[in-house]
């Protein structure tokens, strides 16, 4: 079998939001007062839109001569689609899909720069569309083909988005709680630039929802890499009897020595890792002991391929793998094929996930609160037509 070509595809389908965007997390940029208040966007530009109720998204489709294609998308930016068919795509023609650990070393090499950031993101969206294209080729589920059973895997809710008012925020983690789901994360609005009275807002949140859900209930919280070391230092002292199960991204992930100092002065886990690139970046924490839980991406850190090795680190460091759950299905069946004492759950955005799962025909969520993994060929990823209204065939983009 023979990589023939590389295509990227637009679809666009009826879509009406089931949950409206409430409220917003603290982040990086929040420093700077434009961008906590909303006047700027942070962000690059999104290779998706919607409008109205219209949603469009691009999927990477890679072509064999023997008719197997593989899939996956909706790919996050419009810069990931130029590395990919401007930089990848000459490295794969001709090809054998199937020797995907080769491609990955290939496509890692290509360019100096391709070890991380953008560009590893473009390495991850291939790798994964290449996992899809073996698991059709062999008969089997990816999750199957990494040696993988479970075919049905504990979720945790992720409420990005969700208003964090501790009134409305209780209500909905007890609908939550409800529909079965045994572990959920909130999200901090506050950062250092509101003050102690941001800090005393945030405090006020967590200790509502640790109130409302009551003490053995898994919760955790997230900062998204928008607070300072001294703000942690402050608010984990009162954090700390809330006892929640990790909280995440406190600072932004070069700031390796502020995560050491923050894990030698609270008893609060600490977790991060999906803005970390490859094994070689992840390590570098793991030996040191710093996370309790690692979450690398698997659409960001280097596809299946790499975000395996990653988890078979965090066995032997015996540090929890949970990958982040920006792409639902590459990380339902990576979690899948670990073993459940390191990979307990797999993330799950609720408001987003709502909507990049959207273009697909089966739903992974159950009634009962588990995600259910495909038992079909491949990655799973298959387009809902019912609900298609056209589909292109992408050969470039205006940059506006």
């Amino acid at each position: 079998m023979k990589i023939t070509s590389l295509s990227l595809y637009e679809h666009t389908i009826s879509f009406q939001p089931k949950y409206d965007h409430e409220d917003r997390s603290t982040g990086p940029l929040d420093f700077y007062e434009s961008y906590a208040s909303g006047s700027r966007q942070g962000g690059m530009k999104s290779a998706g839109q919607h409008q109205d109720d219209r949603k469009s998204g691009v999927f990477l489709v890679i072509s064999t001569d023997e008719g197997i294609e593989g899939v996956h998308g909706p790919i996050e930016y419009r810069s990931q689609l130029l590395t990919i068919m401007d930089g990848l795509a000459r490295h794969l023609i001709g090809r054998d899909p199937l020797e995907n650990r080769l491609l990955w070393d290939v496509m890692s090499r290509f360019d100096r720069h391709s070890r991380s950031g953008v560009m590893m993101m473009a390495v991850s969206t291939v790798d994964i569309a290449l996992w899809d294209i073996k698991g059709k080729a062999l008969g089997c589920p990816v999750y199957k083909l990494l040696g993988g059973g479970r075919s049905r895997i504990r979720p945790y809710i992720s409420t990005l988005g969700f208003s964090v008012e501790p009134e409305r925020a209780c209500e909905r983690a007890l609908e939550i709680k409800a529909s079965g789901i045994q572990a959920q994360k909130w999200f901090f609005k506050y950062g250092p630039g509101a003050g102690m009275t941001g800090m005393r807002k945030n405090l006020d949140l967590a200790f509502a929802l640790r109130e409302a859900l009551g003490d053995d209930y898994e919760l955790m919280f997230d900062c998204w890499m928008g607070w300072t070391i001294s703000y942690a230092r402050t608010i984990f002292r009162e954090l700390e009897q809330v006892h929640p199960m990790w909280v995440e991204e406190v600072l932004r992930p070069h700031m390796s020595d502020g995560y050491r100092q923050l894990k030698q002065e609270t008893s609060i886990p600490l977790s991060a890792g999906e803005h970390l690139y490859t094994r070689m970046e992840v390590n570098s924490y793991l030996k040191d002991g710093i996370f309790s839980v690692m979450q690398s991406d698997p659409e960001w850190c280097g596809g299946i391929t790499e975000a395996m090795r990653i988890g078979d680190l965090c066995e032997m460091y015996g540090t929890t793998f949970i990958p982040h759950g920006h792409s639902l299905l590459p990380a339902m069946h990576i979690v899948a094929a670990m073993p459940p004492d390191i990979s307990p759950y797999c993330e799950y955005l609720l408001s987003f996930m709502d909507q990049k799962t959207a273009f697909f025909k089966d739903k992974r969520l159950s009634d009962d609160g588990y995600l259910i993994l495909n038992d079909t060929p491949g990655l799973g990823e298959e387009i809902d037509h019912e609900n298609l209204i056209g589909s292109r065939l992408l050969t470039g983009f205006s940059f506006s």
